[in-house]
């Protein structure tokens, strides 16, 4: 995969990594995504805060707490660079100054070590019912894209809304995207075991969310309009899992819930997908 100036030698990808990786073969990776973090520490009802639906379905809690880009440089990313693959930071804010603001402070920190930047685009969680815009994903990607040195990537991760979807990553590509990520999480609601204990709201991955991210990368993949390249994430659990991404026009494939629920999982399909990419054949029709 084509990252601008930067070759990704496999397409399997790690997402949300653990700040601890411990094992083996992650060197194979096409690259690591970091979890997602805010300028300021974000607290949370939860530290952890992921809940397992099913055997491979989770819910990631919307009041989880998130870690602050200033603990990720100091004491994290250096762990994650370790194995000389290209790291990427994902990071997320609530409006365009706050991804103007950790955009600059990546670009000023560790502009050197890190491959780029993920934009995490999500639908705000108030009560108000903000509706997210292609605008907004447009100048919040060009605020990023601004604030980067100009051989970093920027990939706008973007929603799994496949009505919606291709709207949004033409403004990503507008913005000065490098590379669209279909998708992060689908809003969701899990009812805990105890009867007595309050709905936990969040967003879906895993197995659950898998149809609908291969139906939002086939969107983009299949509109003329949009030339960036696509990494496809949600439910990848095995090698044929990647190739289904593929076949539907991703480029390269991110695992997250795969490796929370299995660790290593990343490390061993990148090891089994040591393919061309170019040899998979692409789905013509839906």
């Amino acid at each position: 995969m084509q990252l601008g100036q930067l070759t990704l030698h496999n397409p399997v990808c790690l997402s949300a990594a653990a700040w601890q990786l411990d094992g083996t073969g992650y060197e194979r990776l096409g690259a690591i995504f970091t979890r997602t973090v805010t300028m300021e520490p974000k607290p949370g009802l939860y530290e952890e805060g992921i809940w397992q639906v099913n055997e491979q379905t989770l819910l990631n809690a919307t009041h989880m707490r998130t870690e602050s880009a200033e603990i990720l440089v100091q004491e994290h990313l250096p762990a994650l660079c370790r194995f000389g693959v290209p790291v990427f930071v994902s990071i997320t804010a609530p409006g365009i100054p706050g991804f103007r603001k950790i955009a600059r402070f990546l670009a000023r920190e560790v502009g050197h070590l890190i491959a780029g930047v993920e934009v995490y685009i999500a639908q705000p969680d108030t009560e108000k019912g903000e509706e997210l815009t292609a605008r907004f994903v447009r100048e919040a990607t060009q605020a990023v894209r601004n604030e980067l040195p100009p051989q970093a990537a920027v990939v706008v991760k973007l929603p799994p809304w496949p009505e919606h979807i291709r709207s949004l990553a033409l403004g990503a590509q507008e913005g000065g995207a490098t590379a669209l990520a279909a998708t992060n999480l689908l809003k969701a609601l899990h009812l805990p075991d105890d009867a007595t204990a309050a709905p936990v709201v969040g967003g879906l991955s895993g197995e659950a969310l898998r149809p609908v991210a291969l139906r939002c990368v086939w969107e983009l993949a299949h509109d003329e309009r949009i030339t960036l390249p696509i990494f496809g994430t949600g439910g990848i659990f095995t090698a044929s899992h990647v190739t289904d991404y593929l076949r539907c026009g991703a480029s390269a494939v991110q695992i997250a819930s795969g490796e929370w629920l299995e660790p290593g999982l990343s490390a061993r399909l990148a090891a089994e997908c040591q393919f061309t990419v170019q040899n998979v054949n692409t789905v013509e029709n839906v």
